[in-house]
Parts: C-alpha cells; sequence; structure tokens
C-alpha cells in the first residue's frame, strides 16, 4: 500500500511536463524577432494518457509471472513527450515560424492546466493531512 496513489503520480508527471512545455512556449516567444528561428512544440497529452491506461510508449518483456508489470512510479515517468518543430505556412522574409497570438494562447491554456493541476495536488495533500489529524 503507498500513501501516493496512481493520481497523485499522473498530477506530478503532469505538472513536470507542463513545466516543461512552458520553457518550450518561453523559449519560442523569446525568439520571436529572431530570424530564422523555427517555433517549437512539446505534445505529450496522448502519451500521458496510455500510460494512464496502462499502455506505455516501450514495450516491456516479461519472462517470468512473478515479474512486477509496468504500473506503479516508472509507468508515469517513461513519459516523456515529443519535442517538434511547429509546422509552418507562410513564412516572412526573415523565415521566422513564430506566431504571437498562437503562443500567447498556448501560453495561457498551460498556465490554467498547470495552476488546475497544482490546486487538485495541494487538494490531494490536504486530503491526507486531515486523514493524519484525524487518526490521532
Amino acid at each position: 500500500m503507498t500513501i501516493f496513489d496512481r493520481t497523485m503520480q499522473l498530477l506530478q508527471r503532469s505538472l513536470d511536463l507542463r513545466s516543461a512545455r512552458q520553457r518550450v512556449i518561453a523559449s519560442n516567444l523569446a525568439n520571436e524577432e529572431t530570424p530564422g528561428y523555427r517555433a517549437n512544440e512539446l505534445t505529450f497529452m496522448e502519451q500521458l494518457q496510455s500510460a494512464h491506461k496502462g499502455r506505455l510508449p516501450v514495450a516491456l518483456a516479461v519472462t517470468q509471472s512473478r515479474h512486477i508489470g509496468p504500473r506503479g512510479p516508472q509507468g508515469y515517468q517513461a513519459v516523456a513527450g515529443k519535442l517538434s518543430e511547429v509546422p509552418a505556412g507562410d513564412l516572412p522574409l526573415d523565415a521566422n515560424s513564430v506566431n504571437l497570438e498562437l503562443e500567447m494562447a498556448k501560453l495561457s491554456d498551460n498556465a490554467m492546466q498547470y495552476n488546475a493541476a497544482a490546486s487538485i495536488t495541494a487538494i490531494r495533500f490536504r486530503q491526507l493531512l486531515n486523514a493524519i489529524r484525524d487518526a490521532r
């Protein structure tokens, strides 16, 4: 039995990945006027959902029936996200593919998702603390 269940592990990994995505978006915004810069995107939601359902991005070979399965803390840690270049349609003369409005929308959405996960984590910790206090 563990104190931190799968939900807490999912929230922890989600916060880590949202933080990494925030850095990628901030890098795109910082290079908005850099000639030749190509915007990047960090995607991880499909991998995180697959890990939550028990399907990991890597196939694990089980050679004995008593082996421990992929569930547990290492399940979500295997989700790293995918960094890819944002496809650009018409590039301006400086060949920079950063779209300021799109990046600001991504920044706002990512911050909102991060804050939601952080709030849920705080609630879970408060529930745990209340359970400890009530046990006295």
